[in-house]
């Protein structure tokens, strides 16, 4: 399996076979085609700098350190592969 690091644009989709992943922890993605697990990232559409996601009544939001709250349409999602899974 490719260890490189890959971006997708999508949530939950996978960055090697661009199949839909299975959740199976709140950061955790498997890919049932791959035979892979993903730590799923979030990173600022405007700087790629890390985002926090954070959730309340409900909702989802995602701030950066340098750009402040960014919009969940435009959160770009990172998947890096989990060795020794």
């Amino acid at each position: 399996m490719c260890s490189e690091h890959h971006i997708s644009g999508t949530e939950g989709i996978c960055p090697i076979c661009h199949q839909q992943m299975e959740r199976i922890k709140p950061t955790i993605c498997y890919c049932q085609h791959c035979k892979q697990n993903y730590n799923e990232q979030y990173i600022c559409p405007l700087c790629s700098s890390a985002l926090q996601q954070i959730k309340g009544c409900g909702a989802i939001n995602y701030i950066c350190r340098n750009d402040g709250l960014i919009s969940t349409s435009k959160v770009k999602f990172h998947y890096l592969p989990i060795s020794g899974e």
